[in-house]
């Protein structure tokens, strides 16, 4: 890497302050969700510190991101695949490997492949629509399990509506659901997802389960300003060029471009091959403690109009301010920050 590269610096201290804050919050054992590469944090670095400070549990979208905490061969600690997998021999080689049971066919399945439900994790789905077992097939799934007298790793739901009252609907059907199958048969109980942490009790539930919010990412209309935000995309200004010796900046005419006032353009090695979309241009960033837009991104490279106050090898920040991002973009923080690829070192700070 050279001196000028990108890198995402993330603050070990706000991880922890928001680990703890949460975990006091709720007085319940936090599920880490790690999963898309712990939301652009860098899954390895950020599984390997909560380990070091007390987390037993961790939670992935896929089969290859478990592998890739499994190669850290961190003892005593749990990896929960929340999508259904065809390939369970992960499951039969590694004890400490659970998984989301996603339909009542999947259950079935496993059971029928000798899959221990001691591994397992039902999940129920009322309304959705993405994984869970529908409420169709609940009388089904508890006739099973008292037939056979099984008990499972975990119980879980996803608190998915917007709505605080769905919200809450979605607590007391669960609730209800979880006396009727008896919560002596689970051993992890959890439905508070990062809206969730922040909305409902959960009383019942033994763990909450938090991705974004662990990283200071919060929902609009779920804010707790206790919570400090962990992420920072910092990179050096690499060159500066007088727009008045251009015929382009990257690959568009300057005549092309709003330039404005602006007589300079300083180049940055930061691209759409990094994961930052062309969709961010218009984007403002910070250098100095002003603000300069990006008017141009090519696949390694983007350009932003700058001043006489700007300086080759000064500190710039991208996303600095969260909500004008995700403004610009019409798309959720977790969307874009996960987005920028491995071409970008991830470094605990």
């Amino acid at each position: 890497m050279g001196l000028k590269d990108f890198k995402i610096k993330v603050s070990k201290e706000n991880i922890l302050h928001n680990y703890h804050y949460l975990k006091k919050l709720r007085n319940k054992d936090i599920i880490s969700v790690v999963k898309a590469n712990a939301y652009g944090h860098g899954i390895e670095n950020i599984v390997r510190f909560l380990s070091e400070n007390g987390c037993k549990n961790f939670a992935v979208a896929r089969e290859c991101e478990a592998e890739k905490i499994l190669k850290l061969k961190i003892e005593n600690i749990n990896i929960i695949i929340l999508e259904t997998i065809d390939e369970i021999e992960i499951l039969k080689n590694n004890k400490n490997i659970h998984m989301v049971i996603n339909s009542f066919k999947d259950l079935l399945n496993l059971l029928d492949k000798g899959v221990s439900t001691q591994q397992l994790h039902l999940k129920l789905d009322f309304g959705f629509g993405r994984n869970g077992i529908l409420e169709k097939d609940f009388f089904k799934l508890k006739e099973l399990i008292k037939e056979k007298n099984l008990k499972f790793k975990g119980l879980c739901t996803h608190v998915f509506a917007a709505d605080y009252d769905d919200m809450i609907l979605i607590e007391k059907r669960f609730s209800q659901m979880l006396k009727e199958l008896g919560d002596e048969r689970f051993e992890i109980i959890h439905m508070q997802n990062s809206a969730g942490v922040i909305s409902i009790e959960g009383e019942f539930c033994t763990h909450i389960r938090c991705g974004t919010i662990l990283f200071g990412l919060q929902e609009i209309g779920y804010y707790d300003p206790c919570i400090k935000r962990a992420f920072k995309l910092n990179g050096r200004i690499l060159d500066i060029k007088d727009i008045d010796d251009l015929k382009y900046i990257g690959y568009e005419k300057k005549e092309n471009l709003n330039i404005g006032k602006y007589r300079k353009v300083a180049k940055i090695r930061l691209g759409y091959g990094d994961g930052f979309s062309k969709r961010s241009e218009g984007i403002m960033s910070i250098i100095n403690n002003k603000k300069f837009k990006i008017v141009h991104i090519s696949m390694d490279s983007s350009f932003i109009l700058v001043d006489d106050s700007v300086k080759e090898g000064d500190n710039i920040e991208i996303f600095h301010d969260l909500e004008e991002s995700i403004n610009h973009l019409k798309v959720p923080h977790y969307e874009f920050l996960s987005c920028i690829n491995d071409r970008i070192k991830r470094e605990l700070i």
